[in-house]
């Protein structure tokens, strides 16, 4: 099952910062870019099954810690 998800940041730089740090995760068929703006990063990515998936909750925490938010 395919999940997406778009985060907006409050700037260019922090939106940037999200993107790169979503790349270098562990996540099968990953897919990150910069969404409808550069300040929102859409980030879409295959949900573990058979298993607790843990991915949305990191991102949600990661996109919290740099003042970011779902869009």
């Amino acid at each position: 099952m395919e999940n997406s998800i778009e985060y907006v940041f409050e700037s260019e730089m922090t939106a940037y910062r999200f993107l790169n740090t979503v790349k270098h995760m562990d996540v099968d068929a990953l897919r990150v870019k910069f969404g409808r703006s550069d300040h929102h990063v859409f980030v879409g990515y295959r949900v573990a099954m058979g298993e607790f998936d843990s991915t949305l909750s990191k991102l949600d925490d990661l996109a919290r810690e740099l003042n970011g938010q779902e869009a």
